[in-house]
């Protein structure tokens, strides 16, 4: 996560470890989380939630912008938790603006 992200108790992830334990956004960096252990990553957005349950490879994204040289002009844009299923890349993205939610399947085979 970038250091300028500020957390957001409304908007956040949230990873369920196979012993129970809860990791959310704002409490413990992504790359600090144990991945082969999760059993659930959750986004809550603004009262919505999204649950994924026993995939085998997850992830989180956001996508940032700022104006050069200007460090204050820094805003989130989207956030993203997924999934990798064989050759497909599957994406939960919610724009930070307008709450619109997509779904985005790629598949690497084509």
């Amino acid at each position: 996560m970038d250091t300028r992200h500020v957390f957001n108790p409304r908007r956040y992830w949230e990873v369920e470890l196979k012993d129970g334990l809860l990791l959310r956004e704002g409490h413990v960096e992504w790359r600090d989380v144990p991945k082969h252990l999760i059993v659930r990553l959750s986004l809550f957005f603004d009262g919505r939630q999204w649950d994924l349950f026993g995939k085998e490879a997850y992830f989180i994204r956001h996508r940032a912008s700022e104006i050069p040289g200007i460090p204050e002009s820094f805003r989130l844009e989207r956030r993203a938790i997924g999934f990798y299923e064989g050759s497909k890349k599957v994406t939960y993205n919610i724009d930070e603006f307008t709450g619109r939610f997509t779904l985005e399947v790629v598949d690497s085979n084509g």
